[in-house]
């Protein structure tokens, strides 16, 4: 009878210092992560935007399930571009988030992967800026965004066609809310320096 309570007890203990060293961990980690996820999200911004001189942040719809968060890039004379992190589930491993730009036109100027768990050596290919770059810059963001597979204009990389696919659906699926957005971004927010 004394053995079990005895195990028990041991247990117990060893679950309450298990439990208190991983509570101590992520108290010590959670602050640089979230400033090694802000820094990447400003990073992106940074690269997928035209040139611009000052950041403005807008959220629209705080509080609501489908809030936006977008980075509108000013020069000397008005908005240059408007970035927003868009997503898809279509990914071959499931959710790919992005960093979308646009050009004060509407075209893509850039996209970035922000967060993916595609396979190494296929769809992770796509977080090379230069294969987004050449996939993706320069075409209007209401167009057609289709893989060459499905009878679109975007190649995608071989053996990787399903990341292709989610990548064409995040920037389809962003360029939609900015369209829908865009006559109320470039209030005045919060500033940011570049």
């Amino acid at each position: 009878m004394k053995e079990p309570v005895n195990l028990a007890l041991r247990l117990g203990l060893i679950c309450a210092v298990a439990a208190l060293a991983l509570t101590q961990v992520d108290a010590f980690t959670r602050e640089p992560i979230a400033l090694a996820e802000a820094r990447a999200q400003r990073e992106a911004v940074a690269a997928v935007l035209p040139p611009f001189t000052e950041l403005v942040a807008d959220t629209l719809r705080p509080g609501e399930a489908d809030q936006a968060l977008y980075f509108t890039g000013m020069g000397p004379d008005g908005p240059v571009g408007t970035a927003l992190v868009t997503a898809s589930g279509l990914g071959y491993s499931g959710l790919i988030e992005l960093m979308l730009g646009l050009d004060a036109e509407g075209n893509v100027n850039g996209v970035r992967v922000l967060r993916h768990a595609e396979t190494p050596g296929l769809g992770a290919n796509y977080a090379a800026p230069e294969l987004l770059d050449r996939f993706y810059k320069g075409r209007p963001g209401g167009g057609e965004w289709k893989v060459t597979k499905d009878g679109g204009p975007v190649d995608a990389v071989t053996g990787a066609t399903v990341t292709g696919r989610a990548i064409c659906d995040a920037i389809d699926r962003g360029w939609d809310r900015w369209s829908r957005d865009r006559d109320r971004l470039g209030a005045p927010g919060k500033k940011e320096t570049p």
